[in-house]
């Protein structure tokens, strides 16, 4: 009882989070030391007190929580499943305190809603065609989950635009589960820092409970007063983060770099997507570029005549996409910085440039630069390491 009554005042009284908070806790969930807040326009969860890793601060129990297991018999992927469970809730009436703190549409932008002018602003052709060609994607999609439901399409596009960008994927052991779960779903994104063989690994911050059912939100590591809960939605980069939630994020010093960086023209014989973030994306990315040098005839078959031959291939990759460029990494910087949060259109110009900032290839060519200065042929390990420390500052 001492924790229900500590718990309930951190949301404000009258507020849907506090009626979300209230129904987690009446149907026998448990919200700890956390408050909603919104910090620069961005609504979040933080902790009331210090909290210690591992600490429980939310539990919430399956009568709240919307889900769909994997059922290859309706014909559905498990992302319709749980679409058609969400407009299922909600002609029925069912979690209505969870409903009632959801955003509309409009609520939720995505890349694929910004115009043509905007998309142009990402400085990044491929992303802005991927953006074009999702609505008709999403809408096929919602044509097949319509004639399971009783709710106009306007519903069914709501629900599948709630799902895409709340969802958590579960893997039980047995099945496949996708669920929409409130309270913890208050949690933005960030990515963990990178972390040494000392420091050990980061606690996975949402699992489902003992029970296989319930999902329980714990602290991935020491939070002092006043800090963000944050969970990683993905580990893909921005791209895929403004595709399927709508935003960026700026990449931080004691943060690995998840991008996928495109070098080289379609016609060129470097034309390759260099993936970062995985010893094994690092991997792939090198012998990709390794087959185009030796396709190309450059490095011949010497191992170290065809790493020298990567990293060479690699800066100058580079130092041409910069070129390419119409704004440099640092005057995109100058911008986003000085960028006004009242103004209409700051969301969307400060998403493009966060991933403009973060897609500049400045920090990569003057690595691979500076291994080349070393003297002698630098191993692939070596490239894969300098790769991998790809950052925007601050």
């Amino acid at each position: 009882m001492i924790v229900v009554a500590v718990a309930i005042p951190a949301f404000s009284p009258g507020t849907p989070e506090h009626a979300l908070a209230t129904w987690v806790r009446r149907e026998g969930g448990f919200v700890g030391k956390v408050r909603v807040e919104t910090r620069d326009g961005l609504r979040g969860l933080f902790v009331t007190e210090p909290v210690r890793a591992g600490e429980l601060l939310v539990s919430v129990p399956p009568g709240c929580i919307v889900s769909a297991d994997e059922d290859p018999q309706w014909g559905l992927s498990l992302r319709e499943l749980l679409t058609a469970r969400l407009v299922g809730a909600r002609t029925r009436g069912q979690c209505q305190p969870y409903l009632d703190s959801l955003p509309t549409l409009d609520g939720a932008p995505l890349l694929c809603d910004w115009s043509d002018e905007e998309l142009e602003q990402l400085q990044a052709a491929e992303l802005a065609e991927l953006a074009r060609g999702m609505p008709p994607f999403v809408a096929a999609s919602c044509e097949r989950v319509r004639p399971y439901v009783q709710a106009e399409a306007s519903v069914v596009e709501w629900a599948e635009r709630m799902v895409r960008t709340r969802a958590m994927f579960f893997d039980t052991g047995v099945s496949r589960r996708m669920s929409l779960v409130p309270v913890v779903d208050l949690a933005n994104h960030r990515t963990p820092p990178r972390r040494s063989a000392m420091d050990g690994e980061l606690l996975e911050p949402v699992a489902l409970g003992s029970d296989g059912e319930s999902v329980a939100l714990v602290a991935r590591s020491d939070l002092r007063t006043g800090e963000e809960v944050c969970l990683t939605y993905r580990h893909e980069g921005n791209g895929q983060l403004l595709l399927h939630y709508g935003f960026a994020e700026m990449i931080c010093a004691d943060q690995p770099c998840f991008e996928t960086l495109r070098l080289g023209a379609s016609s060129t014989p470097l034309a390759a997507a260099l993936h970062l973030g995985s010893d094994e994306a690092d991997a792939a990315a090198l012998a990709a570029l390794r087959r185009h040098l030796v396709d190309g005839g450059a490095g011949g078959e010497d191992a170290s005549a065809l790493d020298t031959g990567v990293c060479s291939a690699l800066a100058a990759a580079c130092e041409a996409e910069l070129r390419r460029m119409p704004t440099s990494e640092e005057e995109d910087a100058r911008e986003l910085a000085s960028l006004s949060l009242s103004a209409d259109d700051a969301g969307r110009r400060r998403s493009a440039l966060t991933f403009r900032v973060v897609q500049k290839l400045a920090r990569v060519a003057q690595r691979l630069h500076s291994l080349l200065a070393r003297g002698g042929a630098p191993t692939a390990a070596q490239v894969a390491a300098e790769l991998r420390g790809l950052r925007s500052e601050d």
